[in-house]
């Protein structure tokens, strides 16, 4: 997978950094403006999965904006 495939994630992922304390706006930025799915006047109370799953993850700090964006550029994400 290239940058190009999600360029939202990475712009914000960069802009954001890392670790906990996302708002949820910010979530839905990174997580949810490269969806086929998304318009930008979507309900707020309507969230897949996906997104669930995410982030909880980002919130708990299993997982950084940085780690994700590298995991889908193929870099394998964050080394523990």
């Amino acid at each position: 997978m290239t940058e190009s495939e999600f360029p939202h994630l990475h712009a914000t992922a960069r802009r954001l950094g890392g670790g906990p304390g996302l708002e949820r706006q910010e979530l839905r930025a990174l997580l949810c403006h490269d969806c086929n799915f998304y318009t930008p006047d979507h309900e707020e109370n309507l969230e897949c999965s996906c997104f669930s799953i995410l982030a909880r993850m980002l919130e708990r700090g299993l997982i950084t904006p940085a780690g994700l964006s590298a995991a889908v550029a193929g870099g394998g994400g964050e080394k523990k």
